[in-house]
């Protein structure tokens, strides 16, 4: 049982990696004055949405199978926010806020399925607290910390993390600072980069989220060995 989530989940996200990287190859998010800038390919997509979409459906679908969807959704989502921040630096609105949408009637749906409702006030709650707590970064920040961009899509993951628990939120949003530490302490041995030097922090916050969602898929796999 353990396994059968395993190849729809990868099979799913191959689909989900290929139409947003040719989705994101028009390049439509980017404003006039940033037609010209560099290209970065997001064709890391290809190969992190099919694992990690496996992975959330491994080790979510046994207990929750509509959390799993909702996961898998929210992954999408993310892959694709995490490229766009990537390229040019910004979370529009016109993403963060219907993936905030989607999320808020995800978990109500996944709560009311599961007979959870306690569930759904807890993410609720969790996507208040973690909006917040970034929107304080921002202002303390202020141009050169975090962006409304990254408070946006807090909400976002405060949520769907929430509606797990608070632990969740916890372990989530310190995985991204640590992966954010790791990462720039990389480009300044190996890429020059200084203190002025930009980084795109959407992707990171992605990341810790996704690597806490497929935790429980990673141990299961691990047990089966």
């Amino acid at each position: 049982m353990i396994w059968a989530p395993l190849p729809g989940g990868l099979v799913v996200g191959l689909i989900a990696a290929v139409t947003a990287t040719r989705w994101l190859r028009r390049r439509s998010y980017r404003y006039e004055d940033e037609a010209d800038a560099p290209v970065r390919d997001p064709r890391w997509l290809w190969g992190v949405l099919p694992v990690a979409m496996g992975l959330v459906a491994v080790g979510w679908w046994p207990s929750s199978p509509s959390l799993a969807v909702l996961w898998g959704v929210m992954t999408i989502g993310l892959g694709v926010l995490s490229a766009i921040d990537l390229d040019v630096h910004r979370l529009p609105d016109r993403f963060t806020f219907p993936l905030a949408g989607v999320v808020v009637a995800g978990v109500v749906v996944v709560g009311l399925i599961d007979g959870t409702p306690h569930a759904i006030i807890r993410a609720l709650a969790g996507g208040a607290a973690l909006g917040a707590f970034y929107l304080l970064q921002v202002i303390i920040g202020g141009a050169r910390g975090m962006g409304l961009g990254d408070a946006k899509l807090a909400v976002s993951l405060g949520m769907i993390l929430g509606f797990s628990s608070w632990w969740h939120v916890f372990v989530a949003t310190l995985a991204a600072y640590l992966i954010a530490l790791v990462w720039g302490v990389g480009l300044i041995l190996f890429r020059g980069a200084g203190r002025r030097t930009e980084i795109a922090f959407g992707p990171h916050m992605a990341l810790g989220a996704v690597l806490v969602a497929a935790a429980p898929g990673v141990v299961a796999l691990v047990g089966q060995l």
